[in-house]
């Protein structure tokens, strides 16, 4: 894959000492979340600026997001101004406490349904270290590797996934932030000081997470602390229904297939909003070149579905569709 910046950043380093996550999971907010922090704090010299890919750096080279429309809000067009997070689409605000500063923006959406959606830190007064550390990162539930169904599974799995040079400070347990249930789980490494908060909780057939890591453990209680202003809409007004699967079977009354007459051998996640009709509202492609991001576009707005029925009135549902070769198997059911 193609990375940008430096011809092999420092980031290389220091993945033996992260956890023993397997690679086709969580990919994009795992390394970041663990491999970036880790080597801000223990490698001397080391500048955030080598170890965050800058916005629209495509992982791979030419692959790219794309939409049918510019108004639609997406996942990773959130905005940070001074201390505030917010994100459209998920309906999310996070504000940080003060003297910590944005860091550079994530890489694009991966084919894995990954997102990098925002990182705030504290340096050292040099500004060479970093002191503390929240990344908000997002895992796509329709196109993660282990079907996992929930923010509580994907905690889970990552907690089964230590090894034995990590501490378990608290197993994995819900608390409750403003309402809403999150799984928690918290741990570190002794040999480099260094501890992992996260936090995780479902919005949207995504798991939403927050990992707060550094050396400083009253930078984190404050971070962590700021979540009990965290604004994320009710469930009952977090948007439209979100079924895996709908895009198949009986459901579908009208499709062509896109043609892909070349790079037809990468995975490309796409998800889709159809309307109370029955028809395509908004396509978001996660992950594609521009002529496949053109052909699926162009093809899916014209497919036509049986209207989705909640309590039994036709309503908008969102769901997801994976073009290409498939590097995981859309999983047929969701909470």
């Amino acid at each position: 894959m193609q990375r940008a910046g430096r011809s092999r950043p420092a980031l290389f380093v220091e993945e033996e000492s992260m956890p023993n996550v397997p690679r086709s999971t969580l990919l994009l907010p795992l390394v970041t979340a663990f491999a970036f922090a880790a080597v801000a704090q223990t490698a001397p010299g080391v500048h955030p600026r080598d170890v965050v890919l800058p916005k629209n750096q495509i992982l791979v080279k030419g692959a790219a997001p794309a939409s049918s429309d510019s108004t639609t809000p997406l996942p990773e067009q959130g905005t940070a101004e001074g201390s505030a997070y917010r994100n459209g689409y998920f309906g999310l605000t996070y504000r940080v406490p003060a003297g910590w500063t944005k860091q550079a923006d994530g890489p694009p959406p991966s084919d894995g349904g990954s997102y990098v959606l925002s990182q705030f830190a504290v340096h050292d007064d040099k500004h060479e270290r970093v002191r503390a550390n929240v990344l908000v990162t997002a895992q796509d539930l329709f196109f993660d590797a282990l079907s996992l169904n929930s923010g509580r599974e994907l905690v889970s799995a990552l907690r089964n996934s230590l090894q034995s040079n990590f501490v378990v400070e608290s197993e994995p347990a819900e608390v409750i932030i403003n309402g809403r249930p999150f799984t928690r789980l918290s741990y570190y490494a002794p040999v480099a000081g260094l501890h992992w908060r996260i936090l995780s909780t479902d919005l949207r057939c995504h798991a939403l997470r927050f990992t707060f890591t550094g050396t400083d453990g009253k930078l984190l209680d404050s971070a962590e602390r700021a979540l009990s202003n965290l604004q994320l809409p009710a469930p009952a007004s977090e948007g439209p229904a979100c079924i895996a699967g709908y895009a198949s079977g009986e459901n579908v009354l009208e499709k062509r297939e896109p043609r892909l007459a070349d790079r037809r051998f990468n995975t490309i996640p796409v998800r889709i909003l159809i309307d109370e009709q029955g028809r395509v509202k908004h396509i978001h492609v996660l992950s594609a070149f521009p002529e496949q991001a053109d052909a699926i576009l162009a093809a899916v707005k014209s497919w036509r579905f049986k209207p989705y029925l909640q309590n039994g009135k036709p309503a908008e549902v969102e769901t997801g569709l994976v073009f290409g070769i498939p590097s995981t198997v859309i999983r047929r059911k969701t909470s």
